[in-house]
């Protein structure tokens, strides 16, 4: 079925998002905005199922709290109405959120933060920004119609952008208006169409709609073939965007399999040379847990003794298999610490989609595990040592001499 544009009446393709004539943005049934982007050069997939659908809920979550964060700090770096739009094409692009808001704290500040005036003043580690964000640093080096946001997130492609004007400029007799008309081409805006008043160009904020910078941006990617300098690194520990998980860890599938595998093997170990210690299986889950997730319990001490005794008790009352009952709990209360804007029924739902997946893991581990040095040592160090005392009397674990 064709799509007719609201705004000038052009048939479009059933699968476009904008129309061919006009670039207006194109409405489904239920008149809802049309994000899916089919074309063949998409970055980021469309991801169908349901763990993938919840990990992009996430990731939306993420982009969204850094946009109230300005917000409340007391500056706007878009209208309200634009914010989804953008996130779309952040995640489209995979922009890494810690590269971005370096980018954008030096944005804001209109100081080089490689510096080493910014590094000794601040007295703080350089952080990571973009090459191409230097030129753009000053204010009044900075293009016009070139919003925060964008910068922030492409200012390889608005350095480029930068670069093209000055190679028409000197080309074509300092030719500005034939320029202007090259750039607008590159935005996708034509203002030969009649229909195209500047409320459709223009938002609120005086820049253009992020529809065009997305033009902007694909017409980069299509003529450089570059990646963007503040995309995620594919094998960055902290790359947001692998597949259904929001985090890479250590070279293990994803995250949840690390936690599955690791606890799995503490609870063997356990379960094999020190069960006679180990008054039950809520302390068996526990210590298995707390040895998997050390640097929470006797590091930061972000999670309790308490807590975990707590999460073991919940796996083995609801019935099942309590050891894929704790390590469900457990990742879910690990990636809460770990990301703690993010609402916890959204975690929660990503960990139990996990659920075969982890159920597979434990499987996998306990037919291959035969000790392993990492873990003994980790293990015998908890079980014996005098400084974990007081937390193997809160387990109910057995001192193996009176003065340890």
């Amino acid at each position: 079925m064709k799509k007719i544009c609201p705004l000038c009446g052009t048939e479009n393709e059933e699968d476009a998002r904008f129309c061919k004539e006009c670039n207006e943005p194109l409405y489904n049934q239920d008149n809802s905005f049309i994000r899916e982007d089919k074309k063949e050069n998409q970055t980021f997939d469309p991801m169908p199922n349901k763990e993938e659908k919840n990990a992009i809920v996430m990731i939306k979550e993420i982009w969204n709290n850094l946009f109230n964060s300005c917000e409340s700090a007391g500056f706007s770096i878009a209208p309200k109405e634009d914010i989804e739009d953008i996130i779309s094409m952040f995640i489209e692009d995979r922009i890494d959120p810690g590269f971005f808001v370096n980018n954008l704290e030096a944005l804001l500040l209109n100081k080089d933060m490689s510096s080493f005036e910014y590094i000794i003043s601040f007295n703080r580690e350089k952080p990571e920004t973009s090459k191409s964000l230097s030129p753009f640093i000053t204010m009044g080096r900075r293009l016009i119609g070139a919003p925060l946001w964008f910068l922030a997130a492409y200012p390889d492609v608005m350095l480029w952008l930068s670069e093209q004007k000055y190679q028409y400029i000197k080309l074509h007799n300092r030719d500005y208006d034939g320029w202007d008309k090259e750039m607008l081409k590159i935005f996708g805006i034509d203002l030969e169409n009649q229909k195209l008043n500047k409320d459709q160009i223009i938002t609120s904020y005086e820049f253009l709609y992020p529809k065009y910078y997305n033009n902007l941006k694909k017409h980069y990617k299509e003529v450089t073939k570059k990646r963007f300098e503040v995309a995620v690194v594919e094998k960055y520990a902290n790359n947001i965007y692998l597949g259904a998980e929001f985090l890479n860890a250590m070279g293990a599938e994803n995250n949840f399999t690390l936690i599955a595998e690791n606890t799995t093997k503490y609870y063997l170990e356990l379960a094999k040379n020190h069960k006679g210690r180990v008054a039950n299986e809520v302390a068996l889950l526990a210590t298995a847990g707390m040895l998997d997730a050390q640097i929470y319990f006797f590091i930061d001490r972000t999670i309790s003794t308490e807590e975990i005794i707590d999460i073991a008790k919940k796996a083995i009352s609801v019935g099942g298999d309590s050891l894929i009952n704790f390590i469900i709990e457990l990742e879910i209360k690990l990636f809460k610490v770990d990301n703690p804007e993010i609402a916890l029924s959204v975690i929660e739902d990503v960990c139990f989609t996990q659920k075969a997946t982890i159920s597979k893991t434990i499987q996998k581990t306990k037919e291959n595990y035969n000790g392993e040095q990492r873990i003994v040592s980790d293990v015998e160090l908890f079980m014996n040592s005098i400084k974990f005392k007081p937390y193997r009397e809160m387990l109910g674990i057995k001192n193996k001499f009176l003065f340890l």
